[in-house]
């Protein structure tokens, strides 16, 4: 019952804010190539989304018995705050301001680095590893979420469904039936999982419709946030293994798209920083499929890799010795669901030619 309340009060805070912001005159303006709309359209839609998870999360906090922050240094908080709300406020620089593509990638590989800071402290070649590791995958998945919005729904309805699919994940290295220290961050990063689902819920009642756009804000700010997610349990241990081989099964209805088609690119010898429609999700409406088949095809993809992912994930929890064995089920999970992936993009490739 928590859960359903965390996604309604969330879906009903959104839908309250979109209806506002589509007020706010920040408009995306077609311009004949990537913008193919009509009429201009609000670009405001990520400010209600965020809007509506502060929300969930301060009532949350408020009517929790202990409150959930007790244990949580105030250096700590804050750090966890700023890192959260980084790639949001980027966005909404990049559509108010219009940065540059070079600035903003400039600007997202300081938060990324910034993320990346407790992997190089913990020590050991092992930590440092980590850390490269996570300052790439930040800014590849959360510039995925950004390339991937071009669609109504496409790219903000899978980042609601890959967060869902992050929280078994939590649940049970989080599970420590009074026996371990509380992580106040952790419990706040499940209840910002549900309340990101109910909050694109809430959105995607005007999105849908093609009158309101999450914008830049709304692309990195929930692609950035999932990216800090998925690498909350990142360790040198199996579990660590199992936690990244998830993130990334979650992510590749987006990484194989973005990757294969940035390869591509650099083939053709294409400037990567510019706005294009090479994506197979843009050839799919190009050649008529529309922005709601197209959303709900990729979020039956997406759909399918959190069950593969999750299922996998428990795949060697059967025993201690499988426990601390190397996650193979997971490992071929992920390359066949890429390999599917990828025969699918350059099917379409070879289409569009």
């Amino acid at each position: 019952m928590t859960i359903l309340y965390l996604i309604a009060g969330s879906a009903l805070t959104s839908f309250v804010l979109c209806t506002l912001m589509r007020r706010v005159p920040l408009l995306d303006a077609p311009d004949g190539g990537r913008k193919q709309q009509k009429a201009p359209v609000p670009r405001t839609g990520g400010i209600g989304i965020l809007g509506a998870i502060l929300i969930t999360l301060a009532a949350f906090a408020l009517l929790s018995d202990p409150a959930p922050l007790n244990g949580m240094g105030a250096g700590q908080f804050l750090f966890v705050v700023a890192l959260a709300l980084t790639p949001w406020v980027i966005g909404f620089l990049d559509d108010w301001l219009g940065l540059s593509a070079l600035l903003k990638l400039v600007l997202l590989c300081g938060w990324a680095l910034v993320a990346a800071i407790p992997f190089f402290l913990s020590g050991g070649a092992g930590g440092w590893l980590i850390g490269l590791a996570v300052i790439a995958w930040l800014i590849v998945i959360t510039n995925a979420a950004n390339f991937m919005d071009g669609a109504n729904g496409l790219a903000m309805g899978s980042v609601a469904i890959i967060h869902l699919g992050l929280f078994p994940l939590f649940a049970v290295l989080m599970l420590c039936f009074g026996d371990c220290v509380r992580d106040p961050a952790g419990e706040f990063a499940m209840v910002a999982q549900f309340a990101m689902f109910g909050a694109v819920l809430g959105f995607l009642v005007w999105n849908m419709r093609g009158v309101l756009y999450a914008g830049d804000c709304g692309s990195l700010g929930a692609g950035g946030l999932f990216g800090l997610m998925a690498v909350y349990h990142l360790g040198e241990g199996m579990d660590g293994v199992r936690a990244a081989l998830l993130g990334l099964t979650l992510a590749l209805p987006f990484l194989v798209d973005v990757l294969l088609t940035l390869v591509w690119r650099s083939f053709k010898r294409r400037n990567l920083l510019q706005a294009h429609t090479d994506h197979a999700y843009q050839r799919l409406i190009a050649r008529g499929w529309g922005h709601v088949g197209v959303a709900a095809f990729w979020w039956g993809m997406t759909l399918i890799c959190a069950i593969m992912g999750v299922v996998t994930l428990f795949g060697a929890a059967e025993s201690a010795e499988q426990a601390n064995a190397f996650p193979v089920l997971q490992l071929v999970t992920l390359l066949a669901l890429a390999a599917i992936g990828a025969a699918f993009w350059s099917l379409e490739r070879f289409r569009a030619q």
